[in-house]
């Protein structure tokens, strides 16, 4: 059983579409602690004058004692039209390109939830986006899980508490995993060193990395998208004739 774990962040990167198809189980990290100005209620995108933030407005009331599933989305005056203005600047940003009508359709959709809860809104982005990707893990949320402890002792308790006998971390991991305890565990740790693939970019003489995925797919659509997010390390393995082989 192979599980990758990480917070559901807004607009995800390329990266995270990578790992998350490597995998049996995707475990949604939404019990810890929002972290403010983080990936977790915005990202980059290529805009009209370059790059800039797609943000949802959140109230951070709290939040230091909250965590990212509990955090609400901000309900002042001043944000009433947050959703149409934010869906508005996509267009503006990316209407003119060859897959906007496609791409857009799957993120409104996507976005046209009724919640107070920001993270809501990435899951349901996250998952339309795998959909369209053919990426098909079973979805986990970290607070449907009885697990504890912080860092490397909390991914060591979703691995058990999952069934896990692979577990895929990304490169940071190696900073702050206690490799023992996973041995111990007869859990194999994986890397998955994802190296960021340039594709064919508009308004741009020189490539921009590590947007959102979302410029990726309104460049090339999803079918071509799944190609290059796959090509981000897919030299050191064949995936479809046995996926263990993946991160050799």
């Amino acid at each position: 059983m192979i599980i990758t774990i990480h917070q559901p962040e807004h607009l995800p990167w390329l990266g995270l579409f990578n790992k998350i198809a490597k995998a049996d189980k995707f475990i949604i990290l939404d019990s810890i602690q929002y972290e403010k100005n983080y990936f977790q209620n915005r990202n980059r995108i290529l805009g009209t004058n370059g790059v800039q933030w797609l943000s949802i407005p959140v109230s951070n009331k709290g939040h230091m004692d909250g965590s990212i599933a509990n955090t609400r989305i901000a309900s002042d005056p001043k944000n009433a039209k947050w959703k149409e203005k934010y869906l508005q600047t996509i267009r503006m940003s990316y209407g003119k390109y060859p897959f906007f009508d496609d791409v857009f359709s799957v993120l409104k959709s996507a976005m046209n939830i009724e919640t107070p809860f920001f993270c809501e809104i990435n899951i349901s982005i996250i998952k339309a986006f795998c959909e369209k990707l053919d990426i098909h893990p079973e979805y986990i949320r970290s607070t449907e899980l009885n697990v504890d402890g912080l860092k490397s002792d909390l991914i060591l308790d979703i691995c058990k508490e999952t069934g896990a006998d692979v577990y895929i971390a990304g490169p940071s991991g190696r900073d702050y995993l206690d490799m023992d305890s996973f041995a111990d565990a007869g859990i194999e740790v994986v890397f998955n060193d994802f190296h960021h693939p340039e594709y064919p970019q508009r308004k741009t003489d020189q490539f921009v990395s590590h947007l959102s995925a979302l410029d990726l797919f309104m460049n090339v659509g999803f079918t071509e998208a799944k190609r290059i997010i796959m090509s981000g390390n897919e030299s050191v393995y064949d995936f479809e004739k046995n996926p263990r082989d993946i991160f050799r």
